[in-house]
């Protein structure tokens, strides 16, 4: 283990990535879903703060391992370019292994970049920014306070792939409650359209009652989604996305129920859609037995529903919720396990 400042997150995909905080916490911080990063003040590293913990990396026995390099927190891109450019420096002298530096970037930093900007950054060694766009509605993006519009998204995303980076863009379902479920899969599926992300990763929402958005359940202004209503969700946006689109389509996090919807747009859209409409058909008892196995992780496939151990397990928990209550609120369950998986 590296003895270096650490921040709270990074995205699934950075777990074999060396963590390098450059920020601590999130400039904009005000968005109602989102408690993260609440407990930290905004501020930025100096650069002999970052460059004492790539001295620490460079004489650790474990750094050999890694080729990759994730700068955290929330949105690095918010830094000035030259000194980012002075962190890439650093971490190529220190940490010759490192091949790929990547970043959480909000979708209005990187629109107020210029191109050139972005270039230079992707060539001394930023190769892929993951963006949290979360909807491309914006009445949810200003429900949510997201703190920018599905055309700064748009600007952002197509800056960044003119620059010729890898752009991975972060979706929730869910986050519109009912109420706008199919406004959500509507104008997400318009900007994605748009930009032609690498990857799209899809995640279902965990609403927290300690975030501000909690006060829409409370007012009866956002209702919670069942299960398979965030599936329904999920498959209107599928259905949306251009299939001449080369991108990775990706379930890749614990919170999401079909993990194995995933794959190139191209090639595997058809397929992912028959996954869902798998699911969708099921008789109602199964699609409750299998969101109950998926949520407390003793499923994590559709196929799990026909192993018998994984099958008994999942009734058993089932039954036990449904002598404490005969008509339980699952969907209230079942977010309420989702958001204490983020």
């Amino acid at each position: 283990m590296i003895e270096m400042e650490m921040g709270p997150i990074r995205p699934p995909s950075e777990a074999t990535s060396l963590m390098l905080r450059v920020t601590r916490g999130c400039h904009w911080n005000k968005c109602y879903f989102c408690d993260l990063y609440k407990q930290f003040r905004f501020s930025r590293r100096t650069y002999e703060e970052i460059e004492d913990d790539l001295k620490k990396a460079a004489t650790s026995a474990h750094v050999k391992k890694y080729t990759t390099c994730f700068l955290q927190d929330g949105d690095a891109f918010v830094l000035p370019t030259d000194f980012l450019l002075q962190i890439l420096e650093g971490i190529h002298k220190y940490l010759p292994n490192i091949k790929y530096v990547t970043t959480y970037a909000r979708a209005d930093s990187i629109a107020r970049k210029s191109i050139s900007e972005l270039q230079e950054l992707k060539d001394a060694g930023i190769e892929h920014l993951y963006c949290g766009m979360e909807t491309g509605s914006d009445i949810i993006l200003k429900k949510i306070n997201k703190g920018f519009t599905s055309q700064s998204i748009i600007d952002g995303g197509c800056k960044a792939k003119q620059a010729k980076m890898i752009l991975s863009e972060f979706t929730l379902f869910g986050i519109g409650g009912k109420e706008l479920s199919e406004e959500n899969a509507v104008e997400t599926a318009r900007v994605l359209n748009s930009i032609k992300p690498d990857f799209i990763r899809v995640h279902a929402t965990g609403l927290k009652p300690s975030a501000p958005i909690w006060r829409y359940v409370d007012d009866k202004e956002l209702t919670l989604q069942t299960e398979e209503e965030i599936i329904e969700e999920q498959k209107l946006l599928l259905e949306l996305l251009s299939s001449n689109m080369d991108s990775y389509y990706m379930n890749e996090h614990i919170v999401n129920l079909l993990l194995e919807v995933r794959g190139n747009l191209n090639a595997d859209k058809e397929h992912m859609l028959q996954i869902i409409d798998h699911y969708l058909q099921l008789p109602l008892e199964e699609k409750e037995l299998f969101n109950i196995g998926r949520r407390l992780n003793i499923m994590f496939l559709l196929s799990d529903l026909e192993n018998e151990v994984k099958r008994n397990k999942a009734l058993e928990e089932l039954n036990k919720i449904k002598q404490k209550s005969p008509e339980p609120d699952l969907a209230y369950i079942c977010n309420y396990v989702r958001q204490s998986q983020i």
